[in-house]
């Protein structure tokens, strides 16, 4: 099932750099990187894939290596995950990752400024809390 937005692979690129334009946020060729005042940053990296008839981009963010999380820490992660706004907790490879994701068709800027902007603030908040770094 199509969308009913406008947004094209094409096109998806040059939203990108308008939404990171009206933000103040680098554009990276594999995503966009924000960083605060205190010097922290993140990375949240896009990925356009196709499921069945409809384009979608994955939104993730690096929060660190699952292999310091104890089982409670997981299982807290994933009770968080009921109350998020947006994404969710996930583990890709060995790290905990915040993911979201939106149909290609109907991604706007609000839409993917706010998703990527909540990426990025919760992803930083679990990294620094959890591990103490700014790796991403």
């Amino acid at each position: 099932m199509r969308g009913k937005g406008f947004v094209s692979r094409e096109g998806f690129a040059d939203l990108c750099r308008r939404v990171c334009e009206e933000r103040g946020w680098e554009l990276l060729p594999s995503g966009v990187r924000i960083s605060w005042d205190d010097g922290r940053h993140q990375l949240v990296e896009l990925e356009i894939f196709q499921d069945g008839e409809d384009e979608l981009v994955r939104l993730y963010t690096t929060i660190g290596s699952i292999e310091s999380l104890t089982p409670v820490r997981l299982t807290i992660a994933l009770r968080i995950n009921a109350e998020l706004a947006h994404g969710a907790f996930a583990i890709k490879e060995d790290e905990l990752m915040m993911v979201d994701t939106l149909l290609l068709d109907d991604a706007g800027d609000a839409e993917l400024g706010t998703s990527i902007r909540f990426l990025a603030e919760t992803a930083d908040y679990y990294e620094k809390a959890i591990f103490d770094t700014d790796e991403n």
